[in-house]
Formats: C-alpha cells, sequence, structure tokens
C-alpha cells in the first residue's frame, strides 16, 4: 500500500478505533479509524491512520504518544470501511450491522457506489434513501477535507483555515495550490511569502514562476509598510525583491523590473515621481493624499470659534501658561490644530481647559485615544468620558459603522496619544466627520516612538507646520521628579537616583553597574524576590510592568516572562512551574498576567489589552479577566495563540499605557535597537516609579543615540508641499 506522510504535530488524544501500537514509536490505527489528534478529529474513509512520534511521560497525565508525523495507508479494505460507518460520530442511522452489510456488499467499490448510486447502498442497508444520500454528503465532503487536509498540513494550517480554503475552493483546492501555491498569500490571514516559499520550493515550484515573482514584489511592499514606511524607492524595491527571490540567473533584476512595471501598469502598485519614483500600494496612497487633502483646510476656521476667547481663558484656564493659552486657543478657532508635548509640559490641563470651555459653550466635546489604556487614563485625568478610536467609529471586528454618511456626532473631537495613529486609522477617523460641525485637536507627543503601523503622522505634522501646531516646552511646576528627569532624557542626560522620596519611595531609580546580561537578569528577579513588594509596596501582578527593546535573548520578553513566571508563581502561589522546553512557549497558570497579542472581536479583547489568568483547564481552556471582565477561550482555540505572559514586555506594545511602577532594561547587548526616543518612551510609561537597570553605557548609550524615525511617508511630500 501506498503511504502518505504530513507534520502534524500533537498529542493523541483518543484513538476510536484502533489497530496495535507499536512501542517503537508508531501508532497505527486500523483503516477507517476516527482519531482525535491535536485537538482535531481526523477520519479517513479510505485508509488507515499512522502516526509517528514517541512515548512521553507527562508529570501530571501519564503515558502519552506525541506524534510529529501522520501518515496515511491510502487504500481502504471492506473491514476499514464497515469500522468508518460505524464509527463516524456523523453518520446516523447506520449502526456495525448495516455498516457490516454495507462494506461487504460494495467493499472497494463503494466511493464509486455512494457517489453515483446511493439508492443501492439504502438497499443494500435497508434504510431510507434519505439516510444514504446524507452519507454521501458526509462522504464527499469529508474525503475532500481530508485529502486537503492531509495535503494542507505541510503548510502548517491549522483546522479552521484549511475549512476556509476548502469552503472557497472546494474539491480544487489541491490542483490549485500545486499551480500556484501563492494563493495561500492572498487568501490566510498571516501568511508571508516566505513561510509559503520555502514549502513551494520543496514541493518544486519554479524559481522564475510569474505567480512567485509577482508575490516577492509585493511582500517587499508589504514589508516596507510593516516597517512603518508607506513608499519604497523604486530602485529599491529592485534590489528588495531580487534578494529576496534568489533567481540564480544574471538577468534576474530586469525579469523582476518588468513584472513591477507589469503590476503597476494594472494598478496592483502605484508609483509616484516626487523627488525619487517610488512605489506604494494603491490604498495606502489613496489614504495618504485625501487625508493631506484635509489636513489643507485645517486654517479654516472653526465651525464653533469664539470672540471672546480670552475672557473664557481666563474664566475656565487661570493656571494656563502662554503656550497652553496658545494651544486652547488654536483649539478653539481653527477646524484642525494639533497641541504637542513632553512629559510634565502640561497637555492633560490644557485639554481638561478645552472641556471646560466646550461645556460652557454647551458644545459637546469628544474625547478619544488609540487604545483602551490610553482612553481610560484621558477619562481619569480630565474628568470626562473617552473612549477608544474604534468604538468612536463603531468598529465591530468586521466593518464601522461611522462613516460620511453617519458620522461622529461632536463639535470638538479631542483625540490623544497620536503618535500611535497610523494612517489608515487616521483616515477612518477623518472620513467619520462632518467639518462642518466638528473641530479637531490632535494631542501628542513627538519624542514618543512612532506607531506600529505604517505612517508617522504627528512628526509629519510637526515638521511641515501644515496646520496650527503648539509645541509645549515648558515643564510645569508641579510636574515632578519623575517628569523632569524623563524629559531631561531628550537632550541626553540620565540623572542619577533620585532624592527625593516619598515614604518608602523614589521616583526615579538608575541600578546601571551590570555589565554581564546574567547579572541584569539576576539583579531583575532580585528586585521582584526582595525588593518590589517588601520596601516599595507594589502589587508584583498589578503595579509592576518590565520593559525591555526586544523579544529575544536572555534580556527579551520571552526569557524575562518565562522567568519571572517561575520565580512569581512560587512567591505568590506557590505552585512549582513546569520547565519550559526550548522553541515552546510557556503556559499560562491561574494568577498569571497575560497580555493580547492582536484584536479578537468575537472575544471582544484588543490588542495589548492585559489580564490576569482566573482559570486554566487541564485541556488548555483559560478564563481570563480583562478590566473586571472574565472572558473564557477555549481549549484548542486559535485565540489561545494571542495570549501571551505579560510580566515583561516590549517597550512598543504599551504606548498609550501607564504603571504604577516601570522596570525598564537598557544594557550594551540591546545597542543596535537603541535610541533617545525609546528609552523617553519606555521610561514614561512609568506613573509614580522608574527603575533604569543595565549597564552605563548601555544606559548613557540610548540616551545619546538620536534616531529621528524618519518613515517614508506621502505625507512628508504633500503636507511640504502646501508648507505656509
Amino acid at each position: 500500500m501506498t503511504a502518505e506522510r504530513t507534520s502534524i504535530r500533537g498529542i493523541v488524544e483518543t484513538v476510536f478505533y484502533s489497530g496495535p501500537a507499536f512501542s517503537a514509536g508508531r501508532l497505527r490505527t486500523a483503516a477507517g479509524a476516527v482519531v482525535k489528534f491535536a485537538g482535531k478529529v481526523f477520519i479517513r474513509e479510505n485508509d488507515a491512520v499512522r502516526l509517528e512520534g514517541h512515548w512521553v511521560d507527562h508529570p501530571k497525565y501519564g503515558r502519552q504518544f506525541e506524534a510529529e508525523f501522520m501518515g496515511h495507508d491510502l487504500e481502504m479494505d471492506p473491514e476499514g470501511l464497515a469500522n468508518f460507518l460505524a464509527n463516524h460520530p456523523d453518520v446516523k442511522g447506520i449502526g456495525p450491522v448495516k455498516a457490516r452489510q454495507i462494506a461487504d456488499e460494495f467493499g472497494r467499490g463503494f466511493d464509486a457506489a455512494i457517489r453515483t448510486r446511493p439508492e443501492a447502498v439504502a438497499a443494500a442497508a435497508k434504510v431510507p434513501v434519505e439516510t444514504a444520500l446524507e452519507l454521501q454528503r458526509i462522504w464527499i465532503a469529508n474525503s475532500d477535507f481530508n485529502t486537503a487536509m492531509a495535503y494542507l498540513s505541510a503548510f502548517g494550517l491549522t483546522h479552521h483555515q484549511v475549512t476556509t480554503l476548502v469552503g472557497k475552493f472546494g474539491s480544487q483546492v489541491v490542483p490549485i495550490l500545486e499551480s500556484d501555491p501563492y494563493v495561500l498569500m492572498r487568501e490566510i490571514s498571516g501568511f508571508g511569502f516566505k513561510r509559503v516559499d520555502k514549502i513551494a520550493r520543496k514541493m518544486g515550484t519554479p524559481k522564475d514562476l510569474p505567480s512567485r515573482i509577482r508575490a516577492g514584489i509585493h511582500y517587499s511592499v508589504l514589508a516596507a509598510l510593516d516597517d512603518g514606511d508607506c513608499w519604497v524607492e523604486f530602485e529599491d524595491l529592485l534590489d528588495r525583491a531580487n534578494t529576496l527571490l534568489v533567481m540564480d540567473t544574471l538577468d534576474s533584476r530586469d525579469v523582476i523590473e518588468g513584472h513591477l512595471e507589469a503590476l503597476i501598469a494594472e494598478g496592483r502598485l502605484i508609483s509616484q515621481p516626487f523627488e525619487r519614483l517610488v512605489v506604494a500600494d494603491p490604498e495606502i496612497h489613496r489614504m495618504e493624499t485625501e487625508l493631506a487633502e484635509v489636513l489643507k483646510t485645517a486654517s479654516q476656521r472653526s465651525p464653533h470659534a469664539v470672540v471672546e476667547v480670552d475672557h473664557l481663558l481666563d474664566a475656565e484656564g487661570g493656571e494656563l501658561n502662554p503656550e497652553q493659552r496658545g494651544a486652547v486657543r488654536n483649539a478653539l478657532n481653527f477646524s484642525i490644530s494639533l497641541m504637542t508635548g513632553g512629559a510634565g509640559s502640561g497637555k492633560t490641563y490644557a485639554v481638561s481647559t478645552i472641556a471646560s470651555i466646550a461645556e460652557r459653550l454647551e458644545l459637546k466635546v469628544v474625547l478619544a485615544a488609540p487604545t483602551g489604556k490610553a482612553a481610560k487614563r484621558l477619562e481619569e485625568v480630565v474628568g470626562h468620558e473617552a473612549s477608544t478610536i474604534h468604538r468612536l467609529l463603531g468598529f465591530n471586528g468586521h466593518t464601522y459603522s461611522r462613516d460620511a454618511l453617519n458620522p461622529i456626532e461632536a463639535d470638538i473631537l479631542v483625540v490623544d496619544e497620536v503618535s500611535m495613529v497610523d494612517i489608515a486609522l487616521a483616515w477612518r477617523l477623518f472620513q467619520a466627520l462632518d467639518r462642518a460641525r466638528t473641530a479637531v485637536v490632535l494631542v501628542g507627543d513627538h519624542n514618543q516612538l512612532p506607531p506600529v503601523g505604517p505612517g508617522n503622522l504627528l512628526r509629519d505634522l510637526v515638521r511641515s507646520l501644515a496646520i496650527p501646531t503648539t509645541v509645549l516646552t515648558r515643564i510645569i511646576r508641579q510636574a515632578g521628579a519623575l517628569k523632569e528627569n524623563s524629559t531631561a532624557i531628550l537632550t541626553g542626560d540620565v540623572r542619577p537616583t533620585s532624592d527625593v522620596q516619598t515614604g518608602a519611595r523614589r521616583p526615579w531609580y538608575v541600578i546601571d553597574k551590570f555589565v554581564d546580561r546574567d547579572d541584569v537578569r539576576r539583579m531583575l528577579l532580585l528586585l521582584f524576590e526582595e525588593v518590589l513588594r517588601e520596601r516599595l509596596g507594589y502589587d508584583l501582578i498589578r503595579d509592576v510592568q518590565v520593559l525591555t527593546p526586544t523579544h529575544k535573548g536572555p534580556l527579551g520578553t520571552v526569557e524575562l516572562n518565562i522567568e519571572l513566571q517561575r520565580l512569581l508563581q512560587q512567591k505568590l502561589f506557590g505552585v512549582e512551574v513546569s520547565p519550559v522546553e526550548a522553541g515552546h512557549r510557556a503556559r499560562p497558570y491561574p494568577g498569571d498576567k497575560v497580555i493580547q497579542m492582536k484584536n479578537d472581536y468575537e472575544l471582544g479583547v484588543m490588542n495589548g489589552a492585559m489580564g490576569i489568568v482566573v482559570n486554566a483547564g487541564t485541556d488548555g481552556s483559560l478564563v481570563i479577566e480583562f478590566d473586571g471582565r472574565a472572558v473564557e477561550i477555549e481549549a484548542g482555540s486559535d485565540a489561545l495563540g494571542n495570549v501571551q505572559l505579560a510580566y515583561a514586555t516590549s517597550i512598543h506594545k504599551v504606548q498609550g499605557s501607564e504603571f504604577p511602577c516601570a522596570v525598564v532594561i537598557a544594557h550594551k547587548s540591546h545597542s543596535f535597537m537603541h535610541h533617545r526616543n525609546l528609552l523617553y518612551t519606555a521610561v514614561t510609561r512609568a506613573k509614580e516609579s522608574v527603575v533604569i537597570l543595565g549597564d552605563r553605557w548601555g544606559i548613557d548609550n540610548c540616551a545619546n543615540k538620536r534616531q529621528v524615525d524618519r518613515r517614508n511617508t506621502f505625507l512628508s511630500f504633500l503636507l511640504h508641499q502646501e508648507r505656509p
């Protein structure tokens, strides 16, 4: 018999009908077996299932078979057919006796019989024709699905993704992917060129396949978007694609250029001749162009322009300094204005004044921010309800309810943390505004990191002066040592541990004596073991956040989370955490702090939300408390992959958030990622105390390295063209 072998990995949970088990690392089931494996049910109508792997002794669950490959013997004999019909959970009305009658009557000819003569099958088993027709449906669906599963498992596709592809392409899914595996990039979210290309190359896909070259070009443009750029230079794009595709021919660059020009001619990509010829995704170009047209109207008078501005400023903002007064005046007089400034510069008080004046004038003011935490913080400090931008736009996970035909109802819209807003979100927001009614006030800190998504809206606006802008430069008296020291980083000055002390706590700690990475990690663990709770009084899970520039290495989020989970589970709950195998993720335990890594609209949990694990089932299910709401994630759900430990996070991941205490890792081993804005963003996440931990050279290098993130954006061209 022939055999088919696929790379599906997991624990064999149940074999509903099995043959003998081979102790040498092979578990073979009889033909037609029903196997629950890696959280999914596999039923092969025409073969026996062979699982290859090894036996493991789990400390909690005992002896288990951990499979690394699933093989199929591709012919089903009458015995296997009878087993399949009798044991398939979806087949109703056919028990062991009737299954045996069908197997004896049709044997290896059953496939043709059930597909073309279901009434003959019904007669042989003495069952209604409707039962045979339902069996026909199950058989064909199962055949298509299992054939696709066997083929697609090599791509690492999930059960849901396979179901999606089979649902779209039906029985043709395998030949379609065999002729053009790069279809996966267009049909399955999260499948990039490199992942698909690796498998396609193993399948023998030629390097000069046109769809491969086009997919490589598209990937290079998308990679630029992932890096925050909205366009890439034409010549640079050719170089990137040529390096990626490795076509091994002298004319490869010319061939790629021909396909690139064809993609531009077809409108799949767009090119623009600014100072140089650039190439971009048409959607991102359209968004930036339309956004630029809106921003060019910023100097128009506000629909609610106020005549007696100074009188209102005196009445509602008596403590405003001249810069703050200018920002509030702009907000009341212009249709779009911008207020930016560093930590402690008084942005929040100015926003509070705008809200107070709006209420006095009986204007509806709406406050929004990019993330839930940023919105909550804005609401707390201003004393006025705030929401996320997505919620304001009525986003339900698939569509937006607010647009030009159903605009946001506001007289003044204040958007905080604009440094985090990418081009797509900014475009969507301005599309949903009635410009004849709503004035927009953008607020942010241009010293912080740019958005995760493409674009650099805040810095483009500050550089271009295209809209009425106020840069707050004065640190207000009430700012305190924490914000003063944070702002000093912008001049390259990392001040020593603060002399100021409130109770047992200081606002600013610098621990800079550890040249060795392992010493930094040991000191971090010592802080959690003996200092942060015992001496400073912080809740180790809810109050303290470790921030580090990278995910990899001894001081990256992955390894630090494993170490901190082990320490805190033992310290706080008396739980001994099982060792984590190399290359595997740590599994959550009750009490662990976790973070959501992407938006999940079905669960109602957004990217960056932090929660506490309430329960971790033995089957892999989780119950997590997010902002006081219990969220259940079923075992085997794809949503489990979106939850990670969060004792340590990247600095980018917590933009817009604040924590009572932040422990910031700044070590020379991360020097390739260091720059001043990174360290500044990290320390400004602290609300009460910050601990900068590392070595002196690494800390100083981070503060002194001025790396302005000049992203490639169309706004940088379009707004400067209109600069007054």
